[in-house]
């Protein structure tokens, strides 16, 4: 069969090796030694990059063919045995925020009472709730406010003193209940001259647009940008039992959401959305559950991505000491110093 012939991409660059020098031996040095001698030269405006003549550069330790066989081979099994404890890890993290979803879905949907009488909620992707709770239309528990963003031709209206929660808030939005400071802020005269409003603290916020569904409660008083609504809780919701539906009602969103390059609920779709309304004296006590449920998956969940982490270090660390003979690897030839090549 004729040797294949492969093509490479811009941004991408071939080496073929002199007899000397093994491709396996190679690939672990560039893995490691190499990509990071390289990433402290890369420039770039955009990304990081470094050119053809970078690679060239390069100045690799070079012991014998037979060694560096022996030590490409020692590292094709040791970093394949460690690869797959990292894959077991990253699969456990999947389960147990497999887990942490299940556990409080089934609270805001379910109660915590296992023997409580059930009835149908008529709800499709809700099914049976506890038969003292009520369904309804999230627009019935509070008031509902949207946002909007002050003209930017005017930098009077940034200069600040009021939160203003917008999209480059979603990673805080991610990893927080309660947001407390935003990426930008207006000014007084920017929420004067715009549609925006000052919601109070404790108003739910909901992404529409883009990453649709992303929650929060604000922590104190904010405005929100027009891809937000905002929900102004009244007596029947407590706020952090609203987050906890919202975060937790895929289903529903999945229906609601519309777009083909970038998914968006529109303002009629948020009318329909739906939440089961038990006692408030419940509520608090499903969020409590909720919230120590999940701080004991997350506590679980940072120990196991630490270990990830050190796996991760190690594997490095032992690539590193193999392609430079500071450790004695199995099967290899007694080595001399290493030459450069």
């Amino acid at each position: 069969m004729a040797d294949r012939v492969y093509g490479i991409g811009r941004g991408l660059c071939a080496i073929q090796v002199r007899s000397e020098l093994l491709g396996s031996f190679l690939f672990y040095y560039l893995d490691d030694l190499g990509r990071h001698a390289l990433s402290r030269g890369a420039t770039g405006s955009t990304f990081d990059s470094v050119t053809g003549d970078d690679v060239a550069g390069l100045s690799i330790p070079l012991p014998p063919l037979p060694t560096q066989r022996a030590i490409a081979s020692y590292l094709d099994r040791e970093t394949a045995r460690i690869g797959t404890l990292i894959e077991k890890k990253e699969r456990l993290l999947e389960l147990l925020e497999e887990k942490r979803t299940a556990l409080i879905t089934r609270a805001v949907t379910k109660g915590l009472d296992p023997d409580v009488p059930m009835k149908d909620s008529g709800v499709e992707w809700l099914g049976e709730v506890p038969a003292h709770w009520e369904v309804v239309r999230i627009n019935h528990l509070g008031r509902r406010e949207s946002g909007h963003t002050p003209d930017r031709k005017h930098p009077e209206y940034w200069d600040g003193g009021i939160p203003w929660v917008s999209l480059n808030d979603s990673s805080r939005l991610r990893e927080v209940d309660v947001i407390e400071e935003t990426t930008y802020e207006i000014s007084p005269l920017g929420l004067a001259n715009s549609s925006a409003r000052l919601l109070p603290r404790g108003t739910v916020v909901f992404s529409r647009d883009a990453t649709v569904g992303l929650c929060g409660i604000l922590g104190r008083e904010m405005a929100v940008s027009q891809h937000f609504v905002g929900w102004v809780c009244g007596g029947r919701v407590l706020p952090d039992f609203l987050l906890l539906v919202l975060r937790h009602s895929k289903p529903q969103l999945e229906r609601l959401t519309m777009g083909a390059t970038i998914s968006t609920i529109g303002l009629s779709d948020i009318a329909l959305l739906l939440s089961p309304v038990p006692p408030t004296d419940e509520q608090a006590r499903i969020v409590h559950s909720s919230t120590e449920a999940a701080r004991k998956i997350d506590a679980l969940s940072a120990r196991i991505t630490r270990a990830i982490a050190l796996l991760k270090e190690y594997r490095s660390a032992l690539i590193s000491a193999a392609v430079t003979g500071q450790i004695e690897v199995p099967d290899a030839p007694e080595q001399t110093a290493p030459s450069g090549a």
